[in-house]
């Protein structure tokens, strides 16, 4: 993953064209919880372009990206964004340096999650927030939708549902695990093997964590933090299923607060 990421071109060129009104519903998500100015720490901010915008809303915010090459552009175009070429798993900053760390489309990407999270807490200052805004990749709703899709004529999802088999076996899968995790009591964090061969660039085909709030909020309760929200929406439809069944909706919207100095070991 990591090798693939500093070298695929192709994956950087495609971060380019997210513009402004991608990033909408994640940047908006953190105006409502965090203070200006506070300290970010935007993790997998991709070219930066993230960065760049929390900037220029009045934060103070630090990108980090595993890929050099992902920030090349930015650190070429808008010299002043602070970025750092760095592994989310070991953050080379001291603990409780930041009121707020975010990630966009960035945690299920991860290979190590519980991992993640441990290090977003530790340099997360006492009632600072965690942000997390990602496809919440066990969502029923999302193979529901590309089967409708497929079943009009359609384009379903390359990967997850390109076929109507495909998009009824994801939906009965996503079923399952999700009617599991919603009557468990501990997280349990399902990883897959990505599709790095470039016949799709975006879309998750690179994801290796299957993404979902109820493993999230589980664990970042068991090390010392409160949860204020699971999921987010900005069309109609996606509010609708975000007030009926949270943890079900397509998009993550986590965000949650630390309450204790020191999370504890799991």
């Amino acid at each position: 993953m990591k090798r693939y990421y500093q070298s695929s071109v192709q994956y950087r060129d495609d971060l380019i064209t997210h513009d402004e009104r991608f990033l909408e519903p994640f940047l908006l998500l953190i105006d409502r919880y965090v203070q200006k100015p506070t300290r970010v720490l935007d993790l997998g901010c991709g070219t930066g372009l993230s960065t760049r915008l929390l900037n220029a809303r009045g934060y103070d915010a630090i990108g980090l990206d595993l890929s050099p090459l992902f920030l090349t552009v930015e650190k070429q175009e808008n010299p002043d964004t602070n970025l750092l070429a760095g592994n989310a798993l070991q953050l080379p900053f001291a603990d409780e340096t930041f009121d707020a760390v975010t990630g966009f489309e960035f945690v299920e990407h991860v290979t190590d999650v519980p991992a993640l999270l441990r290090e977003i807490v530790r340099v997360l200052k006492i009632r600072g927030f965690v942000i997390l805004h990602s496809p919440n990749l066990l969502s029923p709703y999302l193979p529901a939708f590309d089967l409708i899709r497929l079943l009009l004529g359609k384009e379903g999802r390359p990967v997850f549902a390109e076929t109507a088999p495909q998009a009824c076996a994801w939906l009965f899968k996503n079923l399952m695990h999700s009617l599991r995790k919603k009557f468990s009591l501990r997280p349990h964090f399902i990883y897959r093997e990505p599709d790095l061969s470039e016949r799709q660039i975006g879309g998750d085909a690179d994801s290796v964590y299957v993404a979902n709030p109820m493993d999230l909020s589980r664990y970042l309760r068991s090390i010392g933090c409160a949860i204020d929200q699971v999921s987010h929406a900005m069309s109609l439809k996606n509010k609708i299923l975000v007030a009926l069944t949270p943890h079900f909706a397509p998009y993550i919207g986590l965000v949650a607060h630390k309450r204790s100095s020191a999370p504890k070991q799991q």
